[in-house]
């Protein structure tokens, strides 16, 4: 018993000692991060476009508050911080820019924020919003697979509308020499659209292709399209000689 009633006694007085080194930690000056808001909505944005936003960052501390990083979850967001280092009661931003990209329906993303405050050394901010499609491209990309010296390969690619009633494509450009895409040709039913005709080749030697077509339209946001096309041209296979025997 006079055992126990000793290690009891010793954790009491380690208690004491990590609660004393704490209240000293606190009552130290220190930073402070805190946002005006820790998350924003973006509302509605199509495809394609970009969006700005400045999450107002404070330090509410009395010590100066050392912004060391900013980064987000995802390459279609940037966040810059104004200022790397905030002195005692004032404001800097971090200004995040968003891209939609081909990106559809609601989203969110990260940005994480690491700072010199003791309590929050890894604050996260959020944005959110909803992307809205002006056409759908179908497929998003075109694979030819492999192609032989001398062959042409064709696939079919529709642009609909979806979030607009119709809408005209006013040129096609192809990136690569050997891709070529044909009129564009109307597609006649209740959704509309258009159907491209894509080839590939020929061409006359070993080549991996990775290229686009520009599709350039009268959309009000998605004024121009990059569909992306995969290929591989490889030497064609030659059947072997009949035997004599």
């Amino acid at each position: 018993m006079r055992g126990s009633g000793s290690i009891s006694s010793g954790f009491i007085l380690v208690l004491l000692a990590a609660a004393l080194t704490l209240s000293a930690a606190a009552s130290a000056p220190a930073p402070r991060i805190q946002f005006d808001q820790s998350s924003f909505d973006f509302g509605t944005m199509f495809q394609e476009e970009s969006v700005g936003h400045e999450f107002v960052v404070r330090n509410t501390g009395d010590a100066p508050l050392k912004i060391d990083k900013v980064t987000t979850s995802c390459g279609c967001t940037a966040a810059l911080p104004t200022e790397q280092e905030i002195a005692t009661g004032k404001t800097a931003a971090i200004k995040v820019t968003f891209r939609s990209g081909r990106m559809r329906d609601r989203v969110t993303k990260y940005i994480y924020v690491e700072s010199s405050d003791p309590l929050q050394p890894r604050a996260t901010l959020t944005v959110t919003g909803i992307v809205k499609r002006e056409v759908e491209v179908t497929p998003s990309s075109v694979v030819f697979g492999n192609v032989k010296i001398g062959e042409v390969v064709e696939r079919a690619v529709l642009i609909r509308p979806v979030d607009v009633k119709s809408f005209r494509i006013l040129d096609v450009k192809s990136e690569h020499k050997a891709v070529h895409v044909d009129r564009p040709e109307a597609i006649k039913d209740k959704q509309g659209g258009y159907r491209l005709r894509v080839r590939l080749g020929p061409l006359s030697q070993p080549e991996r292709v990775y290229t686009t077509i520009l599709v350039h339209t009268d959309l009000e946001h998605t004024k121009d399209l990059r569909i992306t096309l995969y290929g591989k041209v490889g030497q064609q296979q030659t059947r072997p000689a009949p035997s004599t025997r």
